[in-house]
């Protein structure tokens, strides 16, 4: 190699542009490694020689494969590669136990409503099909304040035969 400094390029609007080593090894080290975990996973095909084409982007890459099929713990990266995929997931699922709480409530809600009066189903029943206070109203043919007064009366009673369900 010639006394010359060893130049370094980076694609800008698809022409190479000259960069100092810290912006070009900035600018590659996530691709590298995304490139590394795809070639490593059998879906990236991708020579050297093609690596300045490479955005680390491999779905849509004319050189991107199926490649093996990914489990949960097929490693994405992270410090020292530690990062699986499965530490990336959420388990939003519900616990058993959760579930169960939730059933006794709401057998509990509805043995509650099944005692409330006829006027006091129909408050419950526009309200679970979303009706706004103020269309609920006018669907009971009564005053908002009067509507307001007697939703506010259920609301006490049901809270006060629920509340084991919150304390």
């Amino acid at each position: 190699m010639s006394n010359e400094a060893k130049k370094y390029y980076i694609p800008v609007d698809g022409t190479l542009v000259e960069v100092s080593e810290e912006v070009y090894r900035t600018y590659y080290q996530p691709i590298w490694a995304a490139r590394y975990h795809a070639q490593k996973n059998g879906e990236c095909t991708c020579t050297k020689a093609q690596l300045w084409k490479c955005d680390g982007v491999c779905p849509g890459c004319p050189f991107y494969a199926a490649g093996r099929k990914v489990s949960t713990s097929t490693v994405i990266g992270g410090e020292n590669d530690e990062l699986t995929l499965e530490d990336t997931l959420v388990d939003d699922a519900p616990s058993t136990e959760s579930i169960l709480m939730d059933a006794e409530l709401l057998k509990a809600l509805y043995a509650e409503l099944d005692r409330l009066d006829p006027e006091g189903k129909r408050i419950c029943e526009l309200f679970m099909q979303g009706h706004s206070e103020r269309e609920a109203a006018d669907l009971m043919g009564m005053a908002r304040s009067t509507f307001k007064r007697h939703w506010a009366k259920i609301q006490s009673e049901l809270y006060e035969s629920l509340k084991e369900f919150y304390f």
